[in-house]
């Protein structure tokens, strides 16, 4: 969800709030996963990994921000063309901004020491925040998912999600393989992994989940009206016919915050116990559900009316 600006602006705060989740993440990684050598999988891992490599035959110019920022660049020259223009737009920002910040903190006279569970934890929790609002934002910072978006360009069926956790998985191995401590710090890397997970879909889909709630009941108005006076959030019902029964049932849909989980539920109860009731749960919201102004006119509507309108379907709304 966007913040409330003008459309115009939009596209600054982008990328003002994207330059931000990847200096959160340039701390995490250099002042607390790298130095620890704990990775959470992803380019930044690899470049972990490619630069340990590089020093062992004496190479030793080669930061893993520069390696991060090779990597990245060349595969999204080669991906340009499976991206939108302003998706591109902003993963060059998030890739460029991360690579710079990597860097930035690894020159800084930053002198803290932390043991690996600490640094896990802190390095995990940043590096999800930061990715989070990158996420959140319409960016990227390239590496699993720019592979991802150029394997879904030629292959449609293939689950985007699936390709992601795969190089991350690969990414955790060469980890184990490469590093002499790399089972001692594999507990290590999977908290901190967790962690990056857990604070991503957190910032990026936001603290008030969204639930959707299917009640099918034999009193639909009187549970539609105290839904929407109650929790102030709009219904729509609809006429379904069960197939083993072959009865007529009305359906009750309402969008619901997990705050108010557990009073729709009361209400339904109260009023009809023998109603079948299940959820799923929304990932993205669009529009507004219903206002002051329109909870007001409804509730005017039915105190003078004492009933809902009648239909093969028709919509509450307040």
């Amino acid at each position: 969800m966007y913040l409330k600006i003008k459309k115009k602006w939009q596209l600054t705060i982008d990328f003002i709030m994207i330059i931000i989740g990847t200096m959160i993440m340039g701390v995490a990684f250099s002042v607390f996963m790298e130095p620890n050598k704990i990775s959470t999988g992803g380019f930044s891992g690899l470049a972990m990994i490619i630069k340990f490599l590089f020093e062992g035959i004496g190479i030793k110019f080669l930061t893993s921000s520069i390696i991060y920022f090779i990597l990245n660049i060349g595969l999204y020259l080669y991906a340009l063309k499976a991206l939108g223009r302003k998706f591109a737009i902003k993963a060059l920002v998030g890739i460029t901004s991360y690579s710079l910040f990597m860097e930035l903190f690894k020159l800084l006279p930053i002198n803290i020491q932390y043991e690996p569970l600490i640094s896990a934890i802190y390095g995990g929790a940043l590096m999800g925040i930061g990715l989070g609002l990158v996420v959140r934002f319409g960016g990227s910072t390239g590496g699993s998912d720019m592979i991802a978006c150029i394997v879904r360009h030629k292959k449609k069926s293939i689950s985007i999600g699936a390709i992601v956790v795969l190089v991350d998985v690969i990414v955790i191995l060469l980890t184990l393989l490469i590093f002499a401590n790399g089972i001692e710090i594999l507990p290590y890397t999977i908290i901190a992994l967790l962690l990056d997970l857990v604070c991503t879909d957190f910032v990026n889909e936001g603290y008030q989940q969204v639930k959707a709630y299917y009640i099918i009941t034999e009193k639909p108005d009187e549970i539609g009206t105290k839904l929407m006076q109650k929790l102030g959030r709009g219904c729509t019902l609809s006429k379904v016919v069960g197939m083993h029964s072959g009865e007529e049932k009305s359906i009750i849909t309402c969008l619901v915050s997990k705050f108010q989980v557990t009073l729709l539920r009361r209400i339904v109860h109260d009023i009809d116990e023998h109603a079948f009731m299940y959820s799923t749960t929304v990932n993205e919201v669009m529009g507004r559900w219903a206002s002051k102004s329109e909870i007001n006119a409804v509730e005017t509507a039915n105190n003078e009316t004492k009933e809902l309108p009648k239909g093969n379907e028709s919509e509450i709304q307040k």
